[in-house]
């Protein structure tokens, strides 16, 4: 372990993975700003991670001589990649670097979401962590305030992780209770609720559209998103609600088949549409004698001009044909 003399040289990757206009703030009691990256690297506290990805999982240590605590009494846990360490108590935020960030978009899978998040509490209490830190705004690591230490340059995969803290998947489906829905927990907290509501739910919906169903689980989902401390943001919120609309609409068996059904007489009506006398095989057929009645005309001699205005074609069509 080496205490840092040059952040910018030992976390490249620290300033890498930061948003771009990341809060920040010298006192928290003042609250937050929000500055370019350049700018916020100079302030004691920064967001370490964006809205949309998380790149770290972060623990608040709130107990003196922390650094000693994990270093010398937790055998056979994975220790954070740096902390950044008040000297002055030894309080300190311990950073887990992850190699591939969670992804908290609309478009994000929720199993990895959910693995992130049991992986997350594990190490929460294994080193009896705040349970009330957000993970929104931690100590700056590359600020002279703080003392910075790396204890490991490799950054974890969520499989790692899971295996060494014997993380099952009975852990990863377990909800969240409300009072403890903060930052992955949220995503957690509401995808669990809104699931468990919707094998119900889905029930009355049978025989209307899809559209329909898929704007009720997101009204349920925004209600649920309401009543936590911290609420996610609307995409966040529209990815889980599309997530389960989805999952229940194939697996309850009757809508599904209403919507198969819907779609092959949909299909049977664009069938009967281009047997139609202005489309598909009559339309062809038409164009297949002026084709011949065409090329029967240029023969004998008549120009392009006069043989459109005769069969209700364009020149161009007839360049093609003649081609």
């Amino acid at each position: 372990m080496n205490k840092i003399q040059s952040q910018i040289e030992l976390f490249p990757r620290f300033i890498g993975n930061l948003p771009t206009k990341p809060y920040c703030t010298d006192d928290l009691s003042t609250g937050l700003k929000i500055r370019p990256k350049d700018t916020a690297l100079a302030f004691k506290y920064i967001q370490p991670n964006s809205p949309f990805y998380q790149h770290y999982f972060v623990l608040d240590l709130d107990y003196e001589s922390a650094l000693s605590e994990i270093l010398y009494s937790l055998n056979g846990v994975p220790m954070p990649n740096f902390v950044a360490e008040n000297p002055q108590n030894g309080r300190l935020h311990a950073f887990f670097e992850l190699k591939t960030p969670i992804y908290t978009t609309d478009a994000s899978r929720q199993k990895p979401i959910m693995l992130a998040n049991a992986i997350y509490l594990r190490l929460r209490e294994l080193f009896n962590a705040d349970v009330g830190y957000s993970g929104l705004i931690s100590k700056n690591p590359m600020h002279e305030q703080w003392h910075t230490y790396s204890i490991r340059k490799k950054p974890y995969s969520l499989n790692e992780l899971s295996s060494k803290l014997d993380i099952s998947w009975l852990d990863v489906k377990k909800a969240p209770k409300q009072d403890e829905a903060v930052g992955l927990g949220r995503n957690c907290y509401i995808f669990h609720t809104a699931r468990h509501w919707a094998y119900v739910e889905i029930r009355k919906y049978r025989g209307k559209t899809y559209s329909i169903w898929l704007q009720c689980v997101m009204d349920h989902c925004l209600k649920l998103n309401e009543g936590i401390t911290k609420p996610m943001q609307y995409n966040e919120i529209k990815g889980i609600a599309k997530s389960i609309s989805r999952y229940c609409w194939k697996k309850d068996a009757y809508c599904y088949q209403e919507f198969i059904d819907r779609q092959s007489r949909k299909g049977r009506l664009g069938g009967l549409k281009s047997d139609s006398s202005k489309g598909g095989i009559a339309r062809s057929q038409i164009f297949k004698e002026k084709r011949k009645q065409a090329l029967k005309l240029k023969k004998q001699g008549m120009g392009n001009i006069e043989i459109s205005k005769q069969l209700d074609v364009t020149t161009r069509t007839l360049r093609n044909w003649f081609n």
